[in-house]
């Protein structure tokens, strides 16, 4: 659907709201009671999926419609920037589940993460939020009407869908085949969408960015018959504790996920008022929210590019590795992006007014605040420091010393941390043991620099592209180093004699990849794909200097600019710094900085491509064959049509599958092992099991030991093998920063263990 703005006569020739409000009307907002109305009576229908269908975009907007009413927020502004819709919905929505869960109990309401006590509360919360805007100026009046071309606007969304047939065939055994088109249409839409976008639609190409978004998302999601992915999995285990138990508490010390709203609280609303099951939620719905965050690039972009080159800056978030496989397993952070996205755009956008601004900044900051730890804490650092870079640069430059905008989201987003990750929950702990880090042993800057290596080419540039990425470790070593730390750090853990014996020794395995085909393709492809990325980098940096120090910039320009050398900045940093590295994954690090980095990268390509055709003619065709060659290379295209492994998103195989798809059988197996043990018993469990554990049982991660090799197994400990063990029989661990792979000791247990559970695919020992 579209937005229509009610102007005044000084808007009618397409001006900007201004500052000035204009004046105020007797509007009542009498129409937004009836969809307040519909989600009540559908409420009860919400077993039918096609109710669930209806209501979950109905609770994504309209909340959201009304909040930004309440708040005054001009109608244009919503229009150019759509995303503060399902924002402020979220927003209104966090707002609901803990006033519902921590108000219940003291009515009396025990149980308060119910669909009754959260509808009330709901419908409550909304309806004083329209008593508060009844009289609002005419620019905040948001009217809909149908699009002009339903049709045309809904042919892109046809690729997720084939997208999701694709990773659904898999799943039942089927091939890639689904999938493989799902992925070409993405691309093929991406790059139509960049060519034509000066003329085309805004509403037609934000519909192509999020379609191609939500279709590589999809294909990575709905693989498996649980969640995918590793961190999800606890969150999903923390999310169905709520929905099971009904009520949700603040104190969560130590435990970062089971503290986030959008982990627990949001999504069991979203479950209990729209019938769709938790998982699903997970799976579907998440990722449906998370491809907002191109969108909002895109709109953001808009501020200071033209469509083309705000479309390709929205296109290269979504041609990155990490936005389609690592964000889908990250349910807080695939709603955290979206909410740091909308909140730049809010706090650098100088047409709306002051109060009105710093009330929908502080709203963003909060729920970002309330979605992710690790999204907040790199958002203070982002906004913070180009504060005092735009004191500095303003006594050079013609740009205000200080933007208020800009201000209130680092105050707000701060303060809002300290509170809920200090005393509200106690679960900031992970930022104390980062202190803590930095303190013992600093930065760690190039920790795989190798020892005596001077020249530049093959010392700092190797090092620096290397940084602190995982490297393989022989497995002898590692057996080797683990014993010897457990024997100084472990005294408790007494390894049976017979590990000592010879026949037992971790012998390595080669990394799991499939055959490649074409050597000099593959590498071909990759290497391209490096010097690209690097590439981008560097012009976003450059970029990001240009738009700070150029003489005559528009204030946002200049603000961007900024931020984009602090995010640089950061980047590199992290790229160097293992301390950093272990702290906060580079992968994540860089697609949330992807938000301001891809905006200079192509305001720096718009002024490569100058007025002349011809010129611009190449910079495009060089652009869409760069994205297109990232996309090829980081969907997994590449290894499905030339081997050296490929992504679950197109295979039933590989060293994606072994870790992160999880069988009915597995599960169940961690569901009697999480039955049986008692607590303070160890648990080993290697990388591949460890996620079954996680996904299927309340064993605390603490009572969980990964090294499962003969001399560091525990006498009267359980040992959990999965398929991957089992039938594979490959190992797998993180020693380090360094990948282990190593044959299973099945050989060792079952010499000198009991199997007490076994299905055949996956197997419990104990003594």
């Amino acid at each position: 659907m579209t937005t229509t703005v009610k102007r005044d006569e000084r808007s009618r020739n397409g001006a900007s709201a201004g500052r000035h409000a204009a004046p105020r009307v007797a509007g009542r907002g009498i129409g937004y009671l009836a969809p307040l109305v519909i989600i009540a009576l559908l409420m009860p229908l919400r077993r039918y999926w096609a109710v669930e269908l209806l209501l979950v975009p109905l609770v994504l907007v309209v909340p959201g419609v009304i909040l930004l009413r309440a708040l005054r927020v001009p109608a244009q502004i919503v229009t150019s920037f759509p995303v503060y819709v399902p924002c402020a919905s979220i927003a209104v929505l966090f707002l609901v589940g803990l006033t519902t869960d921590l108000a219940g109990p003291l009515i009396g309401v025990q149980v308060p993460l119910r669909a009754v006590p959260l509808l009330v509360v709901f419908e409550v919360i909304c309806l004083a939020l329209l008593a508060v805007s009844v009289n609002v100026s005419p620019d905040a009046a948001i009217t809909w009407h149908p699009p002009s071309r339903p049709a045309l606007l809904a042919c892109p969304l046809a690729i997720p869908l084939v997208s999701a047939v694709g990773a659904l065939r898999l799943n039942n055994g089927h091939g890639d085949a689904v999938a493989i088109i799902g992925l070409c249409g993405a691309l093929t839409i991406l790059i139509i969408g960049i060519v034509l976008a000066p003329r085309i639609e805004t509403a037609l190409l934000i519909v192509i960015l999020y379609a191609a978004g939500l279709a590589v998302m999809w294909a990575f999601s709905l693989r498996g018959g649980l969640v995918y992915g590793f961190d999800i999995s606890t969150e999903y285990r923390d999310l169905h504790q709520a929905v099971l138990a009904g009520v949700w508490h603040t104190a969560h010390p130590g435990d970062a996920y089971g503290a986030m709203v959008s982990v627990t609280v949001f999504p069991a609303l979203l479950h209990f008022i729209t019938g769709i099951p938790d998982l699903l939620i997970f799976k579907a719905v998440y990722p449906a929210i998370g491809a907002l965050f191109p969108v909002a690039v895109f709109g953001l972009a808009r501020m200071i590019l033209p469509k083309r080159w705000a479309a390709a800056a929205a296109a290269f978030i979504v041609v990155q590795a990490t936005f389609a496989q690592e964000v889908p397993a990250l349910a807080r952070q695939e709603i955290a992006l979206v909410f740091f996205a909308a909140l730049i755009a809010a706090m650098l956008d100088s047409r709306v007014q002051r109060r009105c601004q710093w009330a929908l900044v502080t709203v963003l900051s909060m729920a970002m605040v309330l979605s992710h730890y690790s999204t907040t804490y790199l958002a203070t650092l982002l906004i913070g420091v180009p504060v005092l870079l735009q004191w500095i640069i303003s006594w050079f430059r013609k740009i205000p010393r200080v933007s208020g905008g800009i201000v209130v989201a680092f105050l707000a987003t701060l303060l809002g941390a300290a509170l809920w990750y200090g005393p509200v929950t106690e679960s900031g702990s992970g930022l104390t043991s980062f202190a803590k880090a930095v303190q013992a042993q600093g930065l760690d800057v190039l920790p795989n620099r190798a020892p005596g290596s001077t020249s530049l080419v093959g010392g700092l540039l190797a090092t620096y592209l290397e940084g602190s990425a995982q490297t393989a470790m022989p497995a002898q070593q590692y057996a080797k180093l683990a014993f010897t730390y457990y024997e100084f750090n472990r005294p408790s853990v007494a390894p049976l004699p017979a590990a000592n014996e010879s026949r037992y020794a971790l012998r390595g395995i080669p990394a799991l990849t499939t055959p490649i085909k074409w050597h000099a393709g593959y590498s071909a492809f990759n290497l391209a794909s490096l010097i690209l990325t690097q590439l981008a980098y560097l012009l976003g940096g450059i970029g990001a200097l240009a738009m700070a120090l150029q003489r005559r910039a528009s204030v946002a320009t200049r603000q961007v600019g900024l931020i984009g050398v602090a995010t640089l900045a950061f980047l590199i940093l992290i790229k160097v710094s293992s301390t950093l590295a272990a702290a906060y994954n580079q992968e994540r690090a860089l697609l949330q900085a992807l938000a301001i980095v891809a905006i200079t990268l192509f305001w720096f390509t718009e002024r490569a491509a100058g007025l002349r055709p011809r010129r611009q003619m190449a910079v495009l065709t060089g652009t869409s064959a760069a994205l297109a060659l990232l996309f090829v290379n980081s969907s997994g295209l590449v290894g499905a049509a030339l081997g050296g492994g490929t992504p679950v998103n197109l295979s039933n195989s590989g060293e994606d599958f072994q870790r992160f798809y999880m069988t009915a059988p597995e599960l169940a197996s961690a569901s009697w092992l999480g039955r049986m043990a008692r607590p303070g018993e160890l648990i080993y469990a290697d990388r591949y099991a460890q996620l079954r554990l996680l996904a299927a049982t309340e064993i605390p991660s603490r009572s969980m030991v990964v090294d499962v090799t003969p001399r560091t197994i525990s006498q009267h400990a359980w040992v959990y093998a999965s398929q991957s063990n089992i039938v594979d029989r490959r190992g797998r661990a993180l020693w380090n920063n360094h990948v282990v792979s190593y044959v299973y000791p099945s050989a060792f247990l079952v010499d000198n263990y009991n199997v007490v559970f076994t299905d055949g695919a996956s197997e419990v020992f104990h003594r």
